[in-house]
């Protein structure tokens, strides 16, 4: 009887996205939603909701239980089965968010071979190097670069993400070799555009202080390989990460600028999910062949 009810409960609150207007649905409290909701994931060892501050999100595996709770007993025990098989053998639908220019060259292969070594999940992902909502927008696993935020959620570091200041050698020719940070004060620079601060370099001095320069601003955009071309063009200092301009220094056709002043905060990549307990094995894998897949300085 109480299973049913926690049934209840759990069809309740993907109607409402709230414990407490499913509450008030069914005559109890949130509470004592809450509680029925916290049974049934334990007793199926499956998250069933995602919650936050703000929202209260349902699962795949939420959203096949209610829709199963309209039919047969024997329709929501297979549900059950298919379910409690997925915890063992990966399927059903994986939404992944992750940058463009880094995802394109160095995790694109490693999601198309996820997607070819287990065909009984559905990879469904964007390029996009704008910051989104894991749960409110219904991701299984983003991967974002820079420096982690305190956001409540599971991040996995997977990468060094180093950052460089570079110019072009005709740049330097017209413009002069910068000796000391306050030197490029005056120089044009290539914005990243999603940044906090476009065009603010901060950095960290060889004696371990932290500083912060502002550059005047010649070209913005959100992509690393627009920015480079730019910098190779001449436009303009650029703080490139290293991944996009490794080939390009190493022939010589840009140049690391002040190599002994460090870009902080310190950048990494990180593999972003909702929480370790009820992980599913889809996400789980993924994770694994992302973790493999990480390009790394060394």
């Amino acid at each position: 009887m109480f299973l049913q009810s926690s049934y209840e409960a759990l069809r309740a609150v993907v109607q409402t996205r709230s414990f407490t207007k499913a509450g008030a649905q069914l005559g109890i409290s949130s509470a004592a939603v809450g509680k029925h909701i916290k049974l049934l994931e334990e007793r199926l060892n499956l998250r069933l909701f995602h919650r936050t501050t703000r929202t209260v999100t349902p699962t795949e595996a939420a959203l096949k239980l209610s829709d199963a709770l309209h039919y047969s007993q024997d329709y929501l025990t297979q549900t059950l089965d298919q379910l409690a098989d997925a915890q063992t053998a990966p399927t059903g639908k994986l939404r992944v968010n992750v940058p463009m220019s880094y995802g394109e060259q160095f995790l694109a292969p490693a999601i198309a071979r996820y997607a070819a070594l287990y065909p009984d999940v559905t990879v469904d992902v964007d390029f996009d190097d704008k910051r989104v909502h894991l749960i409110e927008e219904g991701y299984d696993v983003i991967v974002r670069i820079g420096a982690l935020e305190d956001s409540g959620l599971i991040a996995k570091r997977i990468s060094d993400f180093p950052i460089l200041l570079c110019a072009s050698p005709d740049f330097i020719a017209t413009h002069g070799m910068p000796t000391r940070p306050e030197d490029a004060a005056h120089f044009p620079m290539i914005c990243y555009s999603n940044a906090p601060t476009p065009s603010l370099w901060q950095y960290q001095t060889p004696e371990g202080q932290a500083q912060s320069l502002s550059l005047s601003p010649a070209l913005y955009a959100n992509s690393a390989t627009m920015m480079k071309e730019a910098c190779l063009a001449g436009v303009g200092l650029a703080l490139l990460p290293y991944f996009s301009c490794q080939d390009e220094i190493a022939d010589g056709r840009l140049l690391s600028l002040l190599p002994d002043y460090q870009v902080t905060p310190e950048r990494a990549v990180y593999v972003i999910y909702p929480e370790r307990h009820f992980l599913p094995q889809k996400v789980r894998l993924f994770i694994d062949v992302l973790s493999a897949a990480a390009y790394h300085t060394s």
